[in-house]
């Protein structure tokens, strides 16, 4: 790729790295270790030959060990190369800035040392700031050190994982101020959004969605929330064994989530508590669907497994015998008899009926790391750089369409298909893969595309644009301090937003 060096070939060529420059990717290689630390693997090898300076930021290759097998090794150690590593990237002495987290990773005793979770913690801004619309009072709800502390005015970083190849390659996208003024507005033809309440919130937010004026939203800290979209004030939290990185589903009697340690919980959506538990396997892939009477999730070892909503118990599950590398489910949004599956190494197949019964099996050229979504006939897989839509029924191609690296999970209505990737937001004919329009992001770290009450919502690296859903038409953009950590969601004329600096922000549109 153009424009590409190993951190190896930099410090070869230019010496040490400054100290922002080396905070930045530091914080990519932090980011890297804790999303694939969460589900199981370790990098076991990492150094400045795995290390790719690209332009969209560093990314991190390599990824191959399992934690939990005998000579997978130890997180820990990529912990302690960690440490070596930026050590050596800044000069060859863990001191300025970032020393003293330096020292902590290079500790000789690998119980001392922190997780790639506590690194990647240090090194994301977080802003301990709520503001709601006058005459409510939320100060039950907000420690008194929050209340105090004014949001951050100096530099945040902006991260974002993409898979590759056969591996893992885990993206960091360029340094983004924190304090950009949310009031920030160009034209484009719509009423400019006004902030209505912004709150922080334990980790980056992961998943957002709202129901009848409330949003669920869980966080890399392993929180589940309930805020009032009106208020910003907290209904209730939880908290879950692991992170959630995949999409709850939210019923009028149950949140169901699949945490990817293993973990499949049903909370009560208007108390937070939890109803029921049931662990499904070593790790849980995608999100949950509702299949017939059974909440379905797939593992990492290729097991599809279906659990009573009520009861929390396994009441079937189904493996095709071959290894994949992991399977995720879905289903189409029409409905149907269909259960799609999409597998790590590039396989999508289906299955149908009580007995589970192999219709299908289709393999194509690339990996696929994100959730097919379904829609009538049509299945459509992100596999590699490219977005593919397959008949539901039989498996064939009908179309693809090339698109640019972290491509995101589509969305797609009857007759269109939206998705982003590092540079643009397209929307395609459904039917056809024809591009109807696209239009330029600028983003670097592309957050997921939202459909909000006929509005299409897509995210720059530091600005939120709205745009019309059949024309491309821009309505307006909107500063943000940092990325979109999910896709936004809304009720009536708020929209809901979870950024990278640990915060949960209302529009009111």
């Amino acid at each position: 790729m153009p424009g590409v060096r190993t951190l190896e070939e930099v410090l070869d060529h230019d010496g040490p790295l400054a100290e922002g420059p080396l905070r930045e990717v530091a914080a990519g290689i932090a980011d890297a270790l804790a999303r694939v630390h969460a589900i199981g693997l370790v990098h076991g090898r990492l150094g400045a030959d795995q290390v790719l300076l690209t332009p969209y930021g560093p990314r991190v290759t390599g990824f191959a060990g399992r934690a939990d097998t005998d000579d997978g090794g130890d997180p820990s150690e990529d912990v302690y190369a960690f440490g070596t590593l930026i050590t050596l990237a800044g000069g060859g002495a863990s001191s300025g800035e970032l020393g003293p987290l330096l020292r902590r990773c290079l500790d000789p005793d690998p119980g001392r040392r922190p997780t790639a979770v506590d690194v990647d913690r240090v090194l994301t801004p977080r802003p301990a700031v709520l503001t709601v619309p006058a005459g409510v009072d939320d100060s039950a709800d907000v420690p008194q050190e929050a209340r105090a502390q004014e949001p951050p005015t100096g530099r945040g970083l902006t991260r974002r994982r993409l898979l590759v190849g056969g591996g893992f390659a885990l993206t960091a996208a360029t340094v983004t101020s924190a304090g950009v003024a949310f009031a920030r507005y160009a034209g484009g033809g719509g009423s400019r959004p006004r902030m209505r309440w912004r709150r922080s919130v334990e980790g980056r937010v992961t998943t957002l969605q709202v129901f009848d004026n409330v949003a669920y939203c869980t966080t890399t800290d392993n929180v589940v929330m309930a805020v009032g979209t009106e208020t910003g004030v907290a209904l209730w939290t939880a908290r879950t064994e692991s992170m959630v990185w995949s999409q709850p589903v939210v019923s009028g009697t149950a949140m169901f989530l699949a945490c990817v340690a293993g973990q499949v919980t049903a909370l009560d959506p208007s108390t937070g508590e939890r109803l029921w538990q049931q662990h499904a396997g070593d790790q849980i892939l995608g999100a949950p669907v509702l299949y017939g009477s059974s909440l379905v999730v797939g593992t990492r070892d290729d097991r599809v497994v279906g659990i009573d909503m009520t009861q929390g118990a396994q009441s079937w599950q189904w493996s095709e015998g071959t290894p994949h590398g992991g399977v995720m489910p879905a289903v189409s949004e029409t409905g149907g008899d269909f259960l799609y599956l999409t597998h790590s190494d590039g396989t999508v197949g289906a299955i149908r009926d009580d007995r589970r019964e192999p219709r299908w099996s289709t393999r194509l050229d690339s990996p696929i790391a994100r959730p097919a979504r379904a829609m009538g006939d049509l299945v459509f897989v992100v596999s590699g750089f490219t977005l593919v839509a397959l008949s539901g029924s039989t498996g064939e191609v009908r179309w693809r369409f090339q698109g640019a690296p972290d491509m995101t999970v589509p969305v797609v209505t009857e007759n269109l298909v939206y998705t982003t990737d590092v540079g643009a937001l397209y929307a395609l004919d459904a039917r056809t893969g024809r591009e109807r329009w696209r239009q330029p992001t600028g983003a670097r770290v592309p957050s997921p595309v939202a459909l909000v009450n006929g509005t299409a919502y897509a995210g720059g690296t530091d600005t939120l644009y709205a745009f019309d859903p059949v024309t491309g038409g821009r309505h307006w953009r909107h500063g943000l301090p940092t990325y979109l950590t999910a896709a936004p969601a809304g009720a009536g004329k708020v929209l809901l937003l979870g950024t990278a600096g640990s915060e949960l922000v209302a529009l009111e549109t």
